[in-house]
Formats: structure tokens, C-alpha cells, sequence
């Protein structure tokens, strides 16, 4: 009996109720504590949870972060006295295994204001007694739960207790709700934007800030917070909550720094609460314009640059030729040409606009050319490309057809032909990013729909320019070449840069599909060409019906089975992009990219550079082939030690495509070059060359590495 009694006390003692005790559990010790000994009616008091977790142990703040839940306490109290919720100081950011939360390590009181009755007996006492349930954690978390008590004289003069000096310190740690700091807030796409004002000497000090929400779902916990400075206007871009139900009117929190919010740095934290405007107000960075205008210019600059770009020269090409051809006829019909040819790119741009905003406003991380990290896209584009190149020498006729430059088309059809021409122009123009383009598309898909699609219309109308210019005054055309049997020739010369055009499209697919695909497409091409060769050799007009109705069945089984053959090998639920790690044909070792690469790198006291590309991305491959093939470049990189991330965006990947949004960017290529002192990265210009990356690194050279401070 004696032992059962014995047991029963070690076992449940710690739970049982106590006056004054300590209420030991795994990894905590806790009571209920009060700043004084006695209390007075009608006059506040403070009491507290008081837990002690043992060395690399916490319990949670009132937003927990990415899991756990913060302390609970139920009180069991007479009706005269009142207690508030817990005032809490600010938590600590804590990574452990891939998830972020907010918590406690050490000491901690959780302090909480009391107020009794005014008419309650001096003479009484008061007993307050509560239960609390916690979860603990270090790798692992364990659940906690204490029953107290707490018993206090009712005295017409208050005296305080022991715990006087803690309960002091610890309201040393709350978040000052008094500061300088004033803030304006708005969402640009995934992210909110906090334009932060305040005396200038604290702004400029500061080189890191945290924020806390104080409501779970609001940011993503462990998502990448970033403070970018304009002049003099400073702005802290934070992620938004990837599982947000719906959308916050006001960004409530608290705001972290070690550099502090006072004159004398000794407020580190402080709390703000700021509504959520309808409208962004625009902001720059290093590689955008401060306003929606100049995002125009910059749009409009950039659509006229892609006809430069390898990627649009195999059609438009074929359209000068086209007016070449027509310039000796009706001047309306020219222009009518240069108006739908401007139309279909437009509409094109604006098609692929909404597509791509509509995807991005549901939840899908996409930028710039998501239809070419696709391998069915990319297959149906290749087959198309080699169809106009076998069209162009003469394997095939379709009479109409898109292409039909010999005009041979009747007016109506050439004006549908104009437009489709336009459409296949943009459709090739996505893989590139002309100077000025990136900056604007990134900055679009920041804005409102209608501001977004503006931007798009003006990168499309920018294209365009050269051909209504080129429509709308004869004079001009005046001085192109005149018909003639040469045009045979060139339409045929045509034909190879649309083949280069194919190739590439099939390295593209080779890189997302792997040797396999890449042998699956060719056999669709061949089979295809074979059904070409068909239509070539039985000519409707000198075979039967019946012969023409089987040599069409046939090529068009062809035709399908090609398809069919290529597509079969595309994964159409890719959404990893390639490795990127590994030694590329110029020696550099990669590292593959990963959301805390930058971090993990720095930490270890290296500089960083990332190179943001594509397989389908052709000012990328150019920009590495213009660089990395000098050897000044690459023994610069060594003797720097810095550290080569590659991020490749060749199919999808959410994780990349986050990244080039914290940089206002839709789409690659995008180059970053990172201090290992943990200031701010260099963002490079969209075209290389060796001198501007030899010049980037010359501003690591007078900053040695260091390892950064990651205890917070």
C-alpha cells in the first residue's frame, strides 16, 4: 500500500496543484509568479509564467512559424479579478530540418496584467490558480502540461516580491509600440512591400530586419525577406504566405533589428501595424525604373531590341522578304499587311500576358517563357519550324499557307497570313530577353492586370514598330529590292535558319527529356518528313482522287505518328529544373541552386555568384559562351573563391522563380553577385561581357570574406 502511494506521488506530484512550487516536466521548469507580494483593490498587478527550458530548448511564440503552438493558459479565478493575455517579447528565429519558427530559448516570463475589484475586503486573500499546456522542442518536440497556484494577501499598500527586477527586464524585451518608424505597406504579386520612414541616421545603419507576423498564414516563415534602399527611400519586401486564404487588410507584426530603432540602438524591436494600400507604390531596384512610365519606355525599348535577337530572325526574315515582294503593289494592301502582322503580335503578347498573370494570381510560380520549360510545347514547336523550313525548299506546298510568300494567295487569305506570321513571331520571341525587356516584364507582373497588360501591349507594339513603319511609307520600301527570280533562291536560303531554329528546339528538348526524348523527336521529325516527301511526289493534279485521298491519309498518319513518337517522351508534369551542379566545357565547377544556398556559402566566408538560365534561353547561352570562355574571367573567379551557383530554369522550378521575383524579375537571364560580408548582391546587366564581370569582382577584392553572425 506504502508503495502504491509512493508511486502515485512520483508519478503525478508534478501536476498535482501547489502554492509556490516549481512544476518540473521534460525539458521545463515552470510556476506562476507575481511582481508583488501583496496586491490592492482597483489597482493593477503583474503576474507570469515563469519557464526555464533546459540548454538548446524553446517553446513557441504567439505565431508558432512553419509548426508547434504557443503556450496556453486557462485561469480558474475568482469574478472580481481580471487578467489580460500574454504580453510577449520578441521570439527568435529558429531553422531546424528545413522549417522555420518563432520561439524562446532560456528564461522566460510571460508576463500578464491583473486587475481585482475595487470593493474586494482588504482583509481577504486572493488565490488564482491555472492550468497551461506547451510544446517543447530541440530535434524533437514533446508536450507539456502544469497546474498552479498562486495565493496573494489583499493589503491597502502594495510591496513588491523577489521577481521585481525580472519582470523588469523582461519588459525591456517587449516590442516598443512608442517609435520613429512610421510605414506604408502594398502587395506587388507574391510579396508585400513596406516603405519604411524615420530618422536618417537609424535607417542608414541598418544591415538586417526581420519581421513577425503576429497571426499565422500571413508570410511565409521561412521565406526570404529582403531590404532594398532607393536614395533615400528604404523598402523591406516580405513573401506572402503560400497556404493565405484570403487577403489581409492590415500587415501586424513585429519588426527585428540589431542595429535597433533609436538613436542609441538599444530599441531592437518594435511593433507596427500597417493597412494594406489597394495601389503599389512603385519603388526601384538596380535593375528597374522607379514608375509605371518608365517601365513603359522600357518595355517599348525592349520589343523593338527583340528583332534583333536570333530567336525572331528566322520569320521575320521571311516577312521583309514578303514586302519586298509586295513592293511594287497597292500601298493599302501593304499597309493593311504591316497592321495585321502589328495585330497579331500584339494579341499574342496580350494572350500570353493574361495566361501568364491569371496562372500567377492562382498560386502558380511562373515567369517570362513558362510555355517553353514544357517539352510538349517545345516538341510541337520544333515540328512546326521544321514543317515552314521544308516549305520554304519545296518539299510541300499548301498552297495558302502561312508562309506563302509567291503570291500566289488570294488578298483575304495573305491578310490572314500577315497575322499568323505575327503570332509565330511572338511565340519565338518568348525564349529571348532583350536589354531593358526583363527589368519591365518583371516589374509588370507586380501590378494590377490592367497596368500589367499595358506593359505587355507596349513590349508588343515595340516589336512592331519597324514593320507598320515600314508599311505605312512607301518610300521606304522604295529602296528594298525589286521582285525578281532571286526571291526563289532567297526563299530557299530561308529555309536553314529555320532549320538552326529546329535544332536548337531539339537540344532544348533533349536538355528537359534526356537522351531518350531528344531520339524520340528525331524519329517524329523523320517520320514527318517522310509524310512531306508524300505530298511532294503525288501531286493532286497529275494522280487520281483515290490515289490523292490515300498519299493524304498516309501523310497525315505520318504526320501524327511523328507526334505522337516525339510527345510520348515529354514529361508534361515536369517541374524540377536541371541539377546544375557539375563541371561545365569551360571548367567551372557548378553548385546546384537551392533557396538557402546564398546563406550556407556566405556562412562559410565565400563570395557568391548565381547565374539565373535556361536551355531554352538563347541570351544566356551567349552571355556564357562570351564569358566563361575567357580565361581572365574564370582564373579571377578561382583566385576570388567564389562560389558558382547555378540556377537552371529550364523546366519549372517554384523555388527559382520565387528567387527572380525577389529581384522584381519574370524571367532569365539574371546574374547576382554576392559579398561574403553579407551586403547586398550586385545584380549584373542582362548582356555580359568579360570587362563588366572583371569590374563586379573588383569590388570584392577590398572586402575580405568574413562569416557571417546566423546566432539569431
Amino acid at each position: 500500500m506504502i508503495f502504491r502511494v509512493l508511486l502515485y506521488l512520483f508519478l503525478f506530484l508534478p501536476f498535482l496543484e501547489t502554492k509556490g512550487q516549481v512544476v518540473y516536466t521534460d525539458h521545463v521548469a515552470s510556476e506562476l509568479v507575481s511582481e508583488n507580494n501583496s496586491i490592492v483593490p482597483g489597482e493593477s498587478f503583474w503576474i507570469a509564467l515563469r519557464m526555464e527550458m533546459d540548454e538548446g530548448w524553446y517553446i513557441y511564440w504567439k505565431n508558432p512559424g512553419d509548426s508547434g503552438m504557443p503556450v496556453l493558459i486557462e485561469w480558474d479565478k475568482p469574478y472580481e479579478l481580471q487578467i489580460s493575455d500574454i504580453h510577449w517579447q520578441y521570439p527568435k528565429w529558429i531553422d531546424v530540418q528545413g522549417l522555420t519558427s518563432y520561439g524562446h530559448y532560456g528564461e522566460v516570463f510571460l508576463l500578464m496584467e491583473a486587475k481585482l475589484d475595487e470593493a474586494t475586503e482588504v482583509s481577504d486573500e486572493l488565490t488564482i490558480n491555472a492550468v497551461a499546456d506547451w510544446l517543447v522542442c530541440e530535434d524533437v518536440c514533446i508536450p507539456g502540461y502544469g497546474s498552479y497556484s498562486l495565493t496573494l494577501p489583499i493589503s491597502d499598500q502594495a510591496e513588491f516580491s523577489e521577481w521585481k527586477s525580472d519582470f523588469d527586464h523582461t519588459r525591456t524585451l517587449w516590442p516598443h509600440e512608442e517609435h520613429e518608424i512610421s510605414a506604408q505597406a502594398w502587395t506587388e504579386g507574391n510579396r508585400y512591400v513596406m516603405k519604411l520612414d524615420g530618422p536618417s541616421a537609424v535607417l542608414e545603419r541598418w544591415e538586417e530586419l526581420k519581421f513577425f507576423a503576429d497571426t499565422e498564414a500571413t508570410t511565409e516563415n521561412g521565406g526570404p525577406q529582403q531590404l532594398m534602399r532607393d536614395g533615400d527611400d528604404l523598402f523591406f519586401l516580405i513573401e506572402k504566405s503560400s497556404y493565405a486564404t484570403s487577403d489581409i487588410e492590415t500587415l501586424s507584426g513585429v519588426l527585428y533589428s540589431p542595429q535597433g530603432f533609436d538613436s542609441d540602438g538599444e530599441v531592437v524591436a518594435i511593433t507596427v501595424s500597417v493597412p494594406i494600400d489597394d495601389e503599389p507604390m512603385f519603388f526601384a531596384d538596380s535593375s528597374a525604373g522607379t514608375s509605371l512610365a518608365m517601365a513603359l519606355v522600357f518595355a517599348l525599348i525592349g520589343g523593338l531590341i527583340l528583332n534583333l535577337m536570333p530567336c525572331v530572325f528566322p520569320v521575320l526574315s521571311i516577312k521583309i522578304m514578303h514586302f519586298v515582294h509586295l513592293g511594287g503593289g497597292n500601298k493599302d494592301v501593304i499597309r493593311m499587311h504591316g497592321v495585321l502582322f502589328a495585330l497579331g503580335i500584339l494579341v499574342s503578347f496580350l494572350i500570353l500576358a493574361a495566361v501568364l498573370i491569371g496562372l500567377r494570381s492562382a498560386g502558380q510560380e511562373l515567369g517570362w517563357g513558362f510555355q517553353l520549360q514544357s517539352p510538349v510545347f517545345i516538341g510541337i514547336l520544333a515540328f512546326l519550324m521544321f514543317g515552314l523550313a521544308l516549305n520554304l525548299l519545296g518539299v510541300f506546298e499548301i498552297g495558302n499557307s502561312i508562309i506563302n510568300i509567291a503570291g500566289k494567295a488570294s488578298v483575304g487569305e495573305g491578310y490572314r497570313s500577315a497575322f499568323l506570321m505575327g503570332v509565330l513571331a511572338t511565340i519565338l520571341a518568348t525564349p529571348c530577353t532583350a536589354p531593358f525587356m526583363g527589368a519591365a516584364l518583371g516589374f509588370a507582373l507586380t501590378l494590377p492586370a490592367a497596368q500589367a497588360l499595358l506593359i505587355f501591349g507596349f513590349l508588343g507594339f515595340g516589336m512592331a514598330i519597324p514593320y507598320v513603319l515600314l508599311s505605312f511609307f512607301p518610300k521606304m520600301i522604295s529602296y528594298l529590292p525589286k521582285p525578281g527570280a532571286w526571291m526563289e533562291t532567297l526563299k530557299q536560303a530561308m529555309a536553314f535558319p529555320l532549320f538552326a531554329t529546329v535544332l536548337w528546339l531539339a537540344w532544348v528538348f533533349g536538355a528537359q527529356t534526356g537522351f531518350d526524348g531528344l531520339f524520340a523527336l528525331l524519329t517524329g521529325l523523320l517520320l514527318a518528313s517522310l509524310g512531306a516527301w508524300i505530298l511532294h511526289r503525288w501531286q493532286p493534279y497529275t494522280i487520281s482522287n483515290k490515289a490523292r485521298i490515300i498519299s493524304r491519309s498516309i501523310a497525315g498518319l505520318l504526320l501524327a505518328g511523328g507526334l505522337f513518337v516525339a510527345l510520348s517522351s515529354a514529361n508534361t508534369d515536369a517541374t524540377t529544373a536541371q541539377s546544375g551542379s557539375g563541371t561545365d566545357n569551360y571548367g567551372i565547377e557548378w553548385i546546384s541552386f537551392t533557396p538557402d544556398i546564398v546563406d550556407e556559402l556566405r556562412s562559410d566566408g565565400r563570395h557568391v555568384f548565381i547565374d539565373f538560365t535556361a536551355a531554352w534561353c538563347i541570351t544566356c547561352k551567349a552571355n556564357e559562351r562570351v564569358v566563361f570562355s575567357s580565361s581572365e574571367v574564370r582564373e579571377r573567379f578561382r583566385d576570388l573563391d567564389v562560389a558558382m551557383v547555378k540556377a537552371d530554369w529550364t523546366n519549372r522550378n517554384p523555388d527559382i522563380t520565387r528567387a527572380l521575383s525577389e529581384f522584381n524579375r519574370s524571367g532569365v537571364p539574371l546574374y547576382l553577385l554576392y559579398n561574403a560580408d553579407g551586403s547586398a548582391p550586385q545584380v549584373l546587366p542582362e548582356l555580359l561581357t568579360p570587362g563588366i564581370v572583371m569590374n563586379a569582382l573588383s569590388n570584392l577584392e577590398n572586402r575580405p570574406a568574413a562569416h557571417l553572425n546566423n546566432d539569431f
